[in-house]
């Protein structure tokens, strides 16, 4: 009989034993529903190991790597699809692409017979908030059903008319703050979700982890720091308002980023680790574990029924994921227990190749294409060593998985699949997310053969716009001949885009001419054709091919602004004036379109019109961010009669940007108000401290009343 060790715990120890209890009862089946909130934050284009407490060496996340520290970290998380759309469907459904049946970015939209997160808390007393990022997120891809407020309004306002297709992190996390401190009494579901990770890179300048602009992968790591800051300020607004202690956090990435480890540069193709392992992070300070890290490999479909188990909701027979609470208190050095599911339709969609599934299986995974891959992930964690031929046992065991999971798990819904508008071409092609036009295979070749022969375009792209301008055309067609290559829409892409950036806008415009005759089926041609024109100053042309664009999509907001900004520039504000309420039909919380048509009306005369408009912009939170259009609504109210508001607005701009210019006009302003001392005061502080901002004019009176 083995002896009885007597063990002495010191008092650090006892605590520690406490805590585990004390979390291990929480955890329990018979526990108390979880009554707080709820947020969870989602990290798009975010690998694991970009987080230092994932192993990103020199990388300083400390706002996510202390929620990992202080609560549940799953090392080994695995999205099923590396696509930002399909990706957050499966997260907040709890079902894999084959259920849901959206596979991809902008082609499809999540059905109305699934049932969110959202929906499922809906019922049990949550006020419900998202703030998303990207366009690809918009409300219009099924996201949006179950919330309260759906906040993707992208255009945060700029003077000159930008479509955007993203907000940066400090206006993500401005805008929930801002929400938040209005429900702060309320019980509620906020999702946060951050884009900034996603290419282009380009962090803000404390950021820019490295001074050469080649170095993507630490320009990357930039926009994860950045990110990870302005999740700090949410924890902060959190702790200041007394609700952390009362809030369950989920922080999870969606997909990786790929650095060229297997030719791939971004994601969307592959289905290696650096596209589909993400960071998943549970926090709560009291309801969880602290410090558990779990190795078991899961999948981002697990977080749905781990959320409504700790919520003591019921989960429905139709999701696939299961609870995660069971691990909770496993910890370390424990394995999976059954298969996950894995898949990329991109490249079948949209750039004709074969299509990849896939199937990760203990150690073990097999990745489905005409040269199909098996990689044994606990001794080759870069997966360069393909063991298809090497073990055939297993990769016949695990394509039979594949086979079957597919099988059973594949729901049919052609509801789903949408038809993309010239709007969803421009704007996803300006994410990188599409590469070509029909959406239908042309060949059956391998992914892996595939992005060998787009980086071979790449390279012989980036050789062009070395070298000085020339025959440009007549080399294309050379490369293309010598590579059995056609000109295909990504051909022409890259050719339009050298063109534009050697400022030679006839030819810009005769690439797209030709690439709209050559694939006359997609509109987005005309888009980009469209707004060539207008940067060219050709509105006549403008004008013809907006209502070319009309003519398919009589909905499309992008071309009835470029018509009206073709109109103005004629000199035809009437024409200008329909064509934006047109657009404002389609997009009326548009900030940027709302501005740009209050400015047409003030230069029509119709001022109140413009002031009902500008009374109901001064309210958004990210028109009051914007100093430069709130001095151009200070000098408006000031005009019109209204010298207290402008005033005000004045005031702000000051507090945002202290300039010359603002505090010059805002003593002008509080002297015709007869608040002297605050003239004078303000006038004080334009010369002394901005004296050098200001005209000889401006001087000259601020020495005068000052």
């Amino acid at each position: 009989m083995a002896r009885k060790k007597t063990v002495i715990l010191g008092s650090a120890t006892v605590i520690v034993l406490l805590g585990l209890v004390a979390a291990w009862l929480l955890l329990r089946k018979d526990r108390e529903p979880f009554a707080g909130n709820l947020l969870v934050i989602t990290l798009d284009t975010t690998r694991a190991d970009s987080l230092g407490i994932y192993g990103g060496i020199g990388n300083h996340t400390p706002n996510l790597d202390r929620l990992a520290r202080e609560g549940v970290m799953f090392r080994n998380c695995l999205t099923p699809v590396p696509i930002t759309l399909p990706a957050h469907c499966s997260l907040f459904t709890g079902r894999s692409p084959l259920a849901h049946q959206v596979r991809n970015n902008g082609r499809y939209a999540l059905g109305s017979e699934e049932v969110t997160l959202a929906e499922r808390l809906k019922p049990n007393g949550f006020l419900s908030y998202a703030v998303v990022a990207s366009y690809v997120l918009l409300g219009r891809f099924g996201l949006k059903q179950g919330f309260d407020e759906y906040d993707d309004s992208l255009d945060t306002y700029k003077i000159m008319n930008s479509y955007n297709t993203e907000i940066p992190a400090g206006a993500v996390s401005a805008r929930f703050r801002s929400w938040l401190s209005k429900h702060k009494n309320d019980r509620f579901f906020a999702w946060v979700h951050f884009y900034d990770p996603h290419e282009p890179y380009a962090p803000p300048g404390q950021y820019r982890k490295a001074l050469d602009k080649d170095d993507l992968k630490s320009l990357y790591l930039g926009e994860v720091e950045f990110m990870d800051h302005e999740i700090g300020e949410i924890l902060k607004e959190l702790e200041t308002l007394g609700l952390l202690s009362r809030t369950l956090i989920v922080a999870a990435g969606d997909h990786g980023e790929a650095f060229a480890e297997h030719v791939e540069k971004g994601h969307t193709i592959f289905c290696y680790e650096e596209n589909i392992k993400v960071p998943l992070i549970f926090f709560h300070q009291t309801l969880l574990p602290r410090n558990i890290v779990i190795e078991d490999r899961i999948s981002l479909i697990d977080v749905l029924p781990t959320i409504l188990e700790l919520y003591g909701l019921e989960r429905g027979e139709e999701i696939e994921g299961r609870s995660l609470v069971p691990l909770f208190q496993k910890g370390k050095n424990t394995r999976p227990g059954r298969p996950l599911y894995i898949e990329s339709l991109y490249g079948f969609e949209d750039m004709g190749w074969a299509p990849l599934t896939g199937i990760v299986d203990g150690d073990f995974k097999y990745v489905s294409l005409p040269r199909p891959e098996l990689y044994d992930l606990s001794q080759d964690k870069a997966e360069k060593n393909n063991l298809n031929e090497v073990r055939p046992d297993v990769a016949s065991r695990l394509k039979k998985l594949l086979t079957s999971y597919i099988s059973i798990h594949t729901e049919v819904k052609p509801e789903t699949k949408r038809e993309l508008t010239a709007e969803d071409i421009s704007q996803l092609r300006s994410l990188g997310y599409i590469a070509s036009s029909s959406g239908r295979p042309i060949s059956d070749m391998d992914p892996k053969d595939g992005i060998a022969l787009n980086a071979k375009l790449d390279d012989f792209f980036e050789s062009l716009a070395a070298k000085p301008a020339g025959d440009i055309d007549r080399l294309v067609d050379l490369f293309l001949q010598e590579n059995k290559m056609e000109k295909s829409p990504s051909v022409y892409a890259r050719l339009w885009r050298l063109y534009r950036k050697r400022n030679n806008l006839d030819k810009v415009i005769q690439t797209l001419q030709e690439a709209a005759a050559a694939f006359p089926g997609e509109t987005g041609w005309l888009m980009q054709l469209a707004g060539a024109y207008s940067i060219n100053k050709k509105y006549d042309q403008v004008i013809s091919t907006g209502r070319e664009i009309l003519e398919r999509e009589p909905g499309n907001s992008v071309a009835h602004i470029l018509i009206g900004d073709a109109y103005t520039a004629l000199g035809d504000s009437g024409a200008a004036q329909a064509s934006l309420e047109k657009a404002l039909e389609t997009e009326p919380e548009n900030i940027s379109l709302l501005i740009k048509y209050s400015e047409l009306l003030i230069s029509r005369q119709k001022l109140a019109e413009a002031l009902r408009i500008y009374d109901r912009l001064i309210k958004n939170e990210d028109v009051l961010r914007d100093h430069e259009f709130l001095f151009k609504l200070a000098l408006f109210y000031s005009r019109n009669g209204n010298d207290g508001r402008a005033a005000e607005l004045l005031s702000r701009c000051c507090d945002l940007k202290p300039s010359g210019k603002y505090y010059f006009y805002r003593a002008v302003i509080l002297t015709r108000l007869e608040d002297i001392a605050a003239a004078r005061e303000n006038m004080r502080i334009a010369l002394e401290r901005y004296g050098d901002e200001l005209t000889p004019e401006q001087r000259a009176q601020a020495e005068k009343l000052f």
